[in-house]
């Protein structure tokens, strides 16, 4: 009976340690798939990396490739200019002359003339500023030296139109004056003692208290044109000069003797009267003016060689008084 249980015992025994030796087994056998199986997913992903490692060498190399062909057909105005540097002016226009018949030799005609514009595009348009410039230049300096036929200022005459060469065509056809003679104008409906203060305390910048004085100063007028209101102004300000002092002198003595009524005084900066125009009202070149006053007054500003002459030539042919031929 004893026997029988040690028997049983032993066998149980042996049946604990089969099962334990397989779980075992088990075990290692599964640790071991485990383990292939994340060998075998390392592999891949150092296979994968492996690939597109050399995808991107690949890429480097053809984006190399590419830089190398676009460099290789760069066009002659990219060239290195250290690579001519040293060679004198002549052989450099040489050489790239020579280049640039490489470069083109391939190209049809349209591709060539686009080319040509492209590459010398900077010579081109340097060359086009410096004609545009020499053509302003030439065309200012033509424009200022022609002979002045007339060069007045029009005052206090707010609603008449700006006086063209038109306006002056009959005066310059009595002389045979050709087109290209100029005439100097300037214009201001400001000139009023009245007006004067108020005004210019609020417009000190205007144009005729700024630049109209100046250009009377430096004789640029021939002649001012104006009513009574006007000349006043003129006097009292010191713009214009007596006709004594300004005046052609066989003008003078042929106004004296058959006009003197139209020698006009107005005060000068001292309140004292003098002789500083002359009436031209009435008179035909007053009327074909269309000035919106009755009463036209002829001052002269200056006393340069050209405005005692253009002033004569005007007050001549005014009066008609054969002076000139």
């Amino acid at each position: 009976m004893k026997q029988y249980a040690d028997d049983i015992e032993a066998e149980n025994k042996e049946n604990t340690e089969k099962k334990a030796s397989g779980n075992a087994l088990d075990e290692s056998k599964i640790t071991s798939d485990s383990e292939k199986k994340s060998g075998d997913s390392n592999e891949s992903i150092k296979r994968n990396d492996s690939d597109t490692d050399s995808k991107k060498i690949d890429t480097d190399s053809e984006e190399i490739d590419l830089k190398k062909e676009e460099i290789s057909e760069k066009p002659i105005y990219a060239e290195d200019n250290l690579e001519l540097h040293g060679l004198s002016r002549k052989e450099r226009k040489k050489v790239k002359r020579e280049r640039y018949k490489k470069t083109t030799e391939d190209m049809n005609r349209k591709e060539k003339i686009n080319y040509f514009f492209y590459y010398f595009k900077v010579p081109i348009l340097v060359g086009l500023a410096v004609i545009v410039g020499l053509t302003f230049i030439t065309i200012s300096i033509y424009k200022n030296t022609r002979p002045v036929a007339i060069s007045f200022a029009l005052l206090n005459s707010p609603s008449v139109e700006y006086l063209t060469k038109d306006d002056f065509k009959d005066y310059m056809d009595y002389y045979d004056m050709p087109s290209s003679y100029r005439i100097i104008d300037f214009y201001s409906n400001k000139c009023d003692l009245d007006i004067y203060e108020d005004y210019y305390s609020k417009n000190p910048n205007d144009a005729v208290y700024a630049q109209f004085p100046s250009l009377c100063y430096n004789d640029y007028f021939d002649i001012i044109i104006s009513n009574k209101t006007g000349i006043e102004y003129c006097g009292k300000m010191s713009l214009i000069i007596p006709l004594e002092d300004s005046l052609d002198l066989s003008m003078s003595k042929y106004i004296n003797e058959n006009c003197p009524e139209r020698i006009i005084e107005v005060n000068n900066v001292n309140d004292e009267p003098v002789a500083y125009a002359i009436d031209i009202s009435g008179t035909e070149f007053a009327e074909s003016l269309g000035l919106d006053y009755d009463d036209v007054y002829i001052a002269l500003p200056g006393q340069s060689a050209r405005n005692i002459a253009n002033s004569k030539r005007i007050l001549n042919y005014i009066f008609d008084a054969g002076l000139i031929d």
